[in-house]
């Protein structure tokens, strides 16, 4: 039996008004699971994070979701891009700059 994933998504500080002000968000997912799937539990839990995505309706600033370089590959094989312990990061766009101290992003 497949084992369920255990994801941690890091959440910058101008985004953490939309989580609560948490700093990381862990998720158990079902084995088997995607990026995508991550996306779906996330606007399902906080279903403010749906202001910030793209639309094609309306211009919107909105949230980029990074992958580690070795699940951002896995992905490219035609993988999941997960493994249990993997971190994925939301950024802003273009806020990576904003931050001016890197341990708020790990935090």
């Amino acid at each position: 039996m497949a084992r369920p994933l255990d994801i941690v998504i890091v959440i910058p500080p101008a985004l953490r008004p939309l989580f609560e002000g948490r700093r990381e968000v862990s998720l158990g997912m079902p084995a088997g699971s995607g990026v995508v799937d991550v996306i779906a539990t996330l606007l399902a839990l906080y279903p403010r994070l749906q202001g910030q995505l793209a639309s094609d309706r309306e211009a919107r600033r909105h949230v980029v979701l990074a992958l580690e370089e070795a699940a951002a590959r896995e992905l490219a094989r035609g993988g999941t891009g997960l493994e249990s312990g993997g971190r994925l990061y939301l950024f802003e766009q273009g806020g990576a700059a904003e931050r001016d101290d890197p341990a708020d992003i790990e935090g």
